[in-house]
């Protein structure tokens, strides 16, 4: 629900777009998490869980990390410190790190509920990384944006965060 006097996270207003963003990519890590507990109890409910998180995934996730790495990101390059920098490179790491325990994590899906315990440490780790990760975007990331860019760079980054959507639509 939006508060009055609150920016509205829509593609018009990118970077609060981008904590919108991940606020449902935190949803669907605790879903990876917590449907690994109804694999015995509930396995059809728990996999339709899995797959809906998958395809969020594999669309408006792919889409926020192309947003951070190809339009914000190289927008900010330019005014940042070394100190910066570096963070910023910490953060393509990591997108990096999550990518390829989230392939990992998606090569077990097809043989649950064999394999649960493996699927529930790679779920809880993606998430852990995630937590750190996001939880830094927010604190400096997106105040290095809101110092650094100016309205035309904001602008040329909700068109194209547009034009990735109209592309590859969900």
């Amino acid at each position: 629900m939006v508060q009055i006097g609150e920016s509205v996270a829509t593609l018009a207003n990118p970077l609060e777009h981008l904590v919108a963003c991940h606020r449902r990519i935190e949803q669907r890590l605790a879903t990876f998490v917590k449907a690994a507990a109804e694999l015995e109890a509930r396995p059809q409910q728990a996999l339709e869980a899995i797959a809906s998180a998958i395809r969020f995934m594999d669309t408006n996730g792919v889409r926020h990390t192309e947003d951070e790495e190809e339009s914000v990101f190289p927008r900010l390059r330019p005014s940042l410190s070394p100190e910066e920098l570096a963070f910023v490179d910490q953060l393509e790491a990591e997108h990096l790190e999550a990518e390829g325990i989230y392939t990992a994590l998606k090569a077990l899906v097809p043989g649950l509920p064999t394999g649960k315990d493996t699927y529930l440490k790679l779920a809880e780790r993606m998430e852990a990384i995630y937590r750190k990760h996001i939880q830094a975007e927010e604190d400096l990331l997106l105040k290095l944006a809101r110092r650094d860019l100016k309205a035309p760079e904001i602008d040329a980054i909700a068109a194209e965060m547009r034009t990735r959507r109209a592309e590859k639509p969900c």
